[in-house]
């Protein structure tokens, strides 16, 4: 059974692994900078296989709470994607400020899951990068986190 939790937040030791095997692009390896993600964010909600179980989803995301929000992270574990864990989470963020419009950007990964939520592609979108940031290809991306998400595919917490 996977339950839902508005606003509980995992430490990024518990995060790190479900992004690997997400996957998601993120600073798995700086577990400070993941930390500081996490709590800069007010918005957070998990998904657990069973109460108190394995961290097995999350989304998170900044909202004013009645007119703008902004998700920043969906990811869903591999083994319970397609039994909607997303669309849970994503329906937790909007049922608990449904006066938000909320926006995304997307992984390339997942271009295609969106639309069939109800969300729509946005026209216009501007995008300033980070600092010093080159996320490489995916290939790259795959290698880099290859132990990380093995780990976590096999249940462990292994991380950096």
């Amino acid at each position: 059974m996977i339950t839902i939790h508005p606003d509980q937040r995992p430490l990024a030791a518990e995060i790190a692994p479900l992004y690997a095997v997400a996957p998601l692009r993120r600073p798995i390896h700086d577990l400070a900078r993941l930390q500081q993600m996490f709590d800069g964010s007010n918005v957070v909600v998990c998904a657990r296989q069973a109460p108190g179980g394995a961290l097995v989803g999350i989304v998170r995301g900044w909202t004013d709470g009645v007119y703008d929000g902004y998700v920043c992270d969906l990811a869903v574990h591999p083994r319970v994607q397609r039994q909607g864990v997303g669309r849970k989470l994503l329906g937790a963020v909007v049922e608990a400020y449904p006066q938000v419009q909320w926006i995304l950007l997307s992984s390339p990964l997942a271009q295609t899951y969106y639309p069939h939520l109800g969300w729509q592609a946005a026209p216009a979108c501007w995008v300033r990068s980070r600092v010093g940031w080159n996320p490489g290809s995916y290939e790259e991306f795959a290698r880099e986190h290859a132990e990380l998400a093995k780990a976590a595919a096999h249940g462990g917490n292994e991380s950096r």
